[in-house]
């Protein structure tokens, strides 16, 4: 029989890759991914698809720049966005005068944080040549650079 899990503010697994903490994953079941986190100035990931999961964003405080194929899109808070699997997609923190953006993420199906779990995602994160094969191992391509790249802030 399921368990109801209680994460208080501050709690959830943070696996040291990438501004966010998971509120619920694959440790807990695996039906889906819930992460929050705070996304500061130009950290954002590359341009990249899900083989199997949803990646849904609300926005909680600030504007999280996010980019869909080719468009570019502002959320500011309340905005919710959602994309299907297999649609590039990217999003970061172009602001650079404002503080973090508190974003909340939902992947549905789960699994996602068995990545950073990973052993060799730090290493990977760091190394571009290693990266590729380990979000593939999880079920994402990288097809193309970061917001900041594309957008000649970096």
């Amino acid at each position: 029989m399921a368990e109801a899990r209680i994460v208080r503010r501050g709690e959830g697994e943070d696996y040291g890759v990438g501004p966010f903490r998971f509120k619920q994953g694959s440790l807990t079941g695996g039906r889906f991914d819930f992460l929050v986190g705070e996304v500061p100035y130009l950290i954002g990931p590359p341009l990249h698809v899900h083989r199997d999961q949803d990646d849904t964003f609300l926005v909680l405080e600030g504007v999280l720049t996010v980019q869909v194929g080719e468009e570019i899109i502002e959320l500011h808070p309340g905005d919710f966005a959602t994309v299907p699997p297999g649609v590039p997609h990217t999003f970061d923190n172009i602001r650079k005068d404002q503080p973090p953006v508190k974003v909340v993420n939902l992947m549905v199906p789960g699994g996602l944080d068995a990545m950073f779990r990973d052993p060799a995602a730090m290493p990977a994160m760091r190394d571009p040549s290693k990266s590729d094969e380990l979000w593939d191992r999880h079920g994402v391509r990288v097809v193309g650079p970061p917001l900041k790249q594309k957008l000649g802030l970096a």
